[in-house]
């Protein structure tokens, strides 16, 4: 009982990487059914461990002629840790009990795919598990409570047409185009998706440049690249820690 009681309390000071979909309805009162019902929608995005499999990820292209499209593999590695589901993959979990699971969720055109073991991965509802940074957006974006105080935005603080924002303690004051491109890529994070094409983001901003740096070149102190990051592949997000509750 000692032991027990130790770890116990030990555990309600680790700052948990992933929570266990019991640890979730806890935490927000929740149903399984209710939580099932995200899943299954697209609203809540699960996830499971893995331990030395192998995954191929990439690119899918289409072909210019037959307009099919075909992969490009980039990688294949050994991979421990956690992936998220595909929707589909979770809703045939949550029916039956258990599935067999061959890929994984990536972003838009790419591709994860399990090599090894070559007969996929049999998951059960025991094995699935939410992200922090995934359950800190959806009680943002759901206004739903959880355990404790959570601040809104994740340190990101905006005025209603983005024309004003501050992060981190700095503030930026953005031009008509600049605070549109914000504003995406702030919803884009309450939407889970983060990772946002440039390009895109700058046309649906109505922009006529079609590179960010050049968008967003007035802002130099602060600097816009303390406001937004890329991953150095065309992909933009804001520079904000979800995992921070």
């Amino acid at each position: 009982m000692a032991l027990d009681c130790r770890v116990n309390i030990l555990m309600s000071f680790i700052e948990k990487d992933y929570f266990t979909l019991e640890e979730i309805e806890a935490r927000w009162g929740m149903p399984r059914r209710d939580l099932v019902y995200l899943a299954e929608n697209g609203l809540l995005k699960v996830s499971i461990r893995l331990f030395g499999v192998v995954i191929e990820t990439g690119y899918i292209e289409e072909d210019a002629e037959t307009g099919q499209g075909f992969t490009v593999p980039c990688s294949q590695d050994r991979f421990k840790g956690l992936q998220d589901l595909r929707d589909f993959d979770a809703y045939k979990i949550f029916t039956n009990g258990s599935s067999v699971i061959s890929a994984f969720d990536a972003p838009h055109m790419e591709y994860s795919h399990l090599l090894s073991p070559e007969a996929g991965l049999h998951v059960t509802t025991k094995e699935l598990v939410i992200r922090r940074e995934e359950r800190d957006r959806v009680e943002l974006k759901h206004n739903l409570t959880g355990d404790v105080d959570h601040p809104s935005n994740h340190g990101f603080k905006h005025n209603k047409d983005f024309t004003e924002v501050s992060l981190s303690g700095k503030t930026y004051t953005l031009g008509p185009i600049q605070a549109e491109v914000v504003a995406r890529l702030h919803q884009s994070m309450l939407d889970g998706g983060m990772w946002r094409s440039g390009k895109q983001v700058l046309a649906e901003a109505g922009s006529q440049s079609h590179r960010m740096q050049d968008v967003f070149k007035s802002q130099k102190n602060p600097s816009w690249r303390d406001l937004i990051v890329s991953n150095k592949r065309g992909l933009y997000r804001l520079n904000v820690d979800v995992r921070k509750s």
